[in-house]
């Protein structure tokens, strides 16, 4: 984008307060166009995190602003936030330093995955998000933000277990915070859910009648709501090694597996079934 008189306050100024504006200094010459060249092709117009403005000297609005902050010479990039100039470069250094200067303004790709999370944890796609934020939760395991985020989606995916050893991991400080206090709230619930009495009831009818097919069915998928997928899929493989042709069970125990991408489990069980196949 082109800077001049009408748009100055609005794509050097307010765009400052959304993401980093790249102003870039110059004069129609060969000493100007290698820089220019260079922020053009790696900061394209969709750029989420930075705007390139180009300020040509020889308008009165660029000169205006050289003059206000101070600038000497051309090829200049001066990087605006928040309405003020933080960071520059000025001569060569805008093509040897350009990537490492828009890394500092550009998310992490730890940060990107904990956007993504929250996208699909709104959308009540647990899975996705858990994997996402898992990532980057992995990469910067110091990062508070992202451990509650992770704790959250566990728990929402009911993986207790894990979502307990993240919360025994706080310290005294994390313990006393508000997010903790509710993410603990959320822990206990999902714990008490797990022993619901229609869960017990499936249990008992399960332990009294272990060879009949709809029972082992219907606690089976009460076991994997509840977040016991293991025991889940056991139950289920268990009758299968009795009938392996039995395509109600099967079915069923596929459909699990399926919702257990990257897991673990997934390639376990499905080593299992495939023993008994074959």
């Amino acid at each position: 984008m082109q800077l001049t008189m009408e748009n100055v306050e609005q794509v050097v100024i307010k765009e400052s307060y959304n993401k980093a504006v790249f102003l870039y200094f110059y004069m129609e010459d060969q000493a100007c166009a290698a820089s220019k060249n260079a922020l053009q092709t790696a900061i394209s117009d969709d750029n989420a995190y930075i705007s390139l403005v180009l300020a040509d000297v020889a308008t009165d609005v660029a000169q205006a602003i050289a003059m206000q902050i101070g600038l000497r010479g051309v090829p200049a990039l001066i990087i605006f936030k928040d309405g003020q100039p933080v960071d520059s470069l000025q001569g060569n250094d805008i093509v040897v330093k350009l990537n490492e200067l828009m890394q500092k303004y550009m998310p992490s790709e730890a940060e990107l995955n904990a956007r993504q999370a929250l996208e699909f944890e709104a959308n009540n796609n647990f899975d996705k998000a858990l994997e996402l934020i898992s990532a980057a939760f992995n990469t910067d395991n110091s990062n508070l933000t992202y451990k509650h985020i992770y704790t959250r989606v566990l728990i929402k995916c009911k993986k207790l277990d894990e979502a307990k050893n993240l919360l025994d991991t706080a310290g005294r400080e994390e313990r006393d915070s508000q997010e903790y206090q509710d993410l603990l709230s959320a822990y206990d619930l999902a714990v008490k859910a797990l022993n619901s009495p229609e869960l017990l009831k499936l249990a008992q009818d399960y332990e009294a009648n272990q060879n009949d097919d709809n029972i082992c069915i219907n606690y089976a998928v009460a076991l994997k709501e509840a977040g016991k997928t293991e025991q889940a899929l056991q139950i289920l493989f268990d009758r299968l090694k009795v009938n392996v042709a039995n395509q109600e069970v099967k079915k069923v125990f596929l459909d699990m597996l399926n919702t257990l991408s990257g897991s673990k489990l997934q390639s376990e069980y499905r080593r299992k079934l495939y023993t008994i196949l074959y």
